[in-house]
């Protein structure tokens, strides 16, 4: 798993944000799951090939997270899974990705239901013994959501018949499709349902590509006054933003650390313009490489070659 990919998991795997993501998916943005409804699931998810005996091939696969949620409905207390997977970039094959972690997990609870019959011995019936799974018997649902972090629009399919070339329509009814839960940041218009970090993640994500509304967002939302370090990260590491932060702070003000930002863009802009000017009057004469070392503060060594890097001759070369 590469770098980014890790630094999603790490960030969605608190249980505030979780629930966050999956009350905007699931309910509209209403706070029906509360962070305590969760518990962490192991994402490690394997099922025996049915039909070959105790030397079964096994498939492992790994989800980026799994929760178990409790929740009520008319009275009662029920379970549900719910699995998230972060993707920085688009996957042209989500919808079979996520029909597999599905199918894992449910094959996984047959067999750990047939497990259980069989040590206690109350199956009532030879089907209930070959199925080892009871009439009785009920799964817990399990549900799939895909959280894009990416930058660019999802162009990728999102179920499972958008894979499959057209075909006769008689057939249609007959395959089962197989739709993804996509939750893309680019396509929300409210961002006002999320009250974590994901709000101003998310807000930034939709408008990485347009400088302009990044600024005005960041310097005129007060949103951005008040941010966690954890989402700051984020920020930088999926939007592609350089906010230097203090990781001992809770909050940043990243309004400030904008500035502070674009500030030292400036000035860097301004260094490497004087240091194009040194590498041109070497290049043309004016001086040697000895003296344009000592103007740009570098030894000979590391003038010589930041000036060859930038496309510059040394005279001695030319």
């Amino acid at each position: 798993m590469g770098t980014k990919d890790s630094k999603a998991k790490e960030y969605l795997s608190d249980n505030t944000r979780f629930s966050e993501i999956c009350n905007y998916v699931l309910f509209d943005g209403e706070k029906v799951i509360k962070p305590e409804d969760l518990k962490e699931c192991d994402t490690t998810e394997v099922l025996s090939v049915f039909g070959i005996d105790k030397k079964q091939i096994v498939k492992q696969k790994w989800r980026d997270l799994l929760k178990s949620v409790s929740m009520k409905h008319t009275g009662q207390m029920y379970v549900i899974l719910i699995g998230a997977e972060a993707q920085t970039d688009i996957h042209y094959a989500m919808p079979v990705k996520t029909m597999i972690y599905d199918a894992l997990n449910y094959g996984e609870q047959v067999n750990e239901a047939k497990k259980r019959h069989r040590k206690n011995k109350d199956y009532r019936s030879s089907d209930e013994f070959l199925s080892g799974f009871t009439l009785d018997d009920k799964l817990t649902p399990v549900i799939t959501i895909t959280l894009y972090l990416g930058t660019t629009q999802w162009d990728g399919p999102r179920s499972l018949a958008e894979m499959m070339p057209q075909m006769d329509e008689r057939i249609l009814p007959f395959i089962n499709d197989y739709r993804i839960n996509l939750l893309n940041p680019l396509e929300i218009i409210d961002f006002s349902k999320f009250e974590t970090g994901l709000r101003p993640l998310f807000e930034l994500l939709k408008n990485a590509s347009d400088e302009e509304k990044l600024n005005d967002l960041i310097t005129k939302d007060e949103t951005f006054t008040r941010v966690d370090v954890e989402t700051v990260a984020a920020i930088n590491l999926f939007v592609g933003t350089d906010i230097k932060f203090d990781e001992k702070e809770e909050v940043v003000n990243m309004c400030k650390a904008w500035d502070d930002h674009k500030k030292r863009g400036i000035q860097e802009g301004m260094q490497q313009g004087r240091l194009f000017e040194i590498y041109l009057s070497v290049q043309e004469g004016d001086y040697s490489a000895k003296r344009g070392a000592e103007k740009a503060e570098m030894s000979l060594d590391e003038f010589e070659k930041a000036m060859s890097k930038a496309g510059y001759k040394i005279p001695e070369l030319v």
